[in-house]
């Protein structure tokens, strides 16, 4: 107890973060992540802005939060799709692949995401630490995807996991950009359809296809 003989206050820092996350989140959704500030998500929130900078002191710190909710959520439908999928298919490696693109309104925002961090990390080290750490999962995730057509025999002859990992990142990277441009370079439907190409050009000559 309190000198005073009250019980102290118990405050649900994580309850209140929790709060401002989903503030910052409809703040992205309405006006795009570029306006996601500490005066923006604390008007959201209705909180004031010194309140707002003890859980997030700047936009780094909401940046980095929000790429740390991306990462789950692109986690989460990968699982997901896997649980529910079963049996590992060519589908199944195109769907894989389909959670790193903008094709909705959810993975547009989770891509505004990442090239605000892209942007942070070159002034900030803590923001250019998590952009690594962030493109090495991405990285990871794709050679997965080449590693599973090996797997169901559906790697052409002559191509290795390393230069088809390195070749399909750099596809993915290429898309998100030009699905995000405003006006946007490339629809949702012609996204999915290059990629549909381009793993099937991956595995021509492929044993099992």
């Amino acid at each position: 107890m309190c000198d005073n003989g009250l019980v102290p206050k118990v405050v649900d820092h994580e309850g209140r973060r929790a709060e401002l996350a989903v503030a910052l989140w409809r703040v992205a959704l309405r006006d795009g992540f570029d306006a996601v500030t500490v005066r923006s998500v604390a008007e959201e929130s209705a909180w004031s802005a010194g309140a707002l900078r003890h859980y997030f002191p700047d936009k780094t710190t909401m940046v980095l939060f929000a790429i740390d909710f991306v990462v789950e959520s692109v986690r989460r439908r990968i699982g997901d799709a896997n649980a529910a999928a079963g049996a590992l298919t060519p589908q199944l490696v195109q769907d894989h692949l389909e959670q790193f693109l903008p094709l909705d309104d959810e993975r547009r925002l989770e891509s505004e995401a990442w090239f605000a961090l892209v942007t942070l990390a070159h002034r900030d080290p803590a923001a250019a630490e998590r952009r690594t750490q962030v493109d090495d999962l991405i990285r990871g995730a794709v050679e997965s995807a080449v590693a599973a057509l090996e797997e169901l025999g559906a790697l052409g002859a002559g191509r290795t996991r390393a230069a088809e990992t390195a070749g399909l990142h750099a596809l993915l990277d290429g898309m998100v950009l030009q699905l995000l441009a405003r006006p946007p370079r490339l629809s949702p439907e012609q996204a999915r359809d290059m990629l549909v190409r381009h793993l099937a050009e991956l595995r021509a000559s492929g044993p099992g296809v």
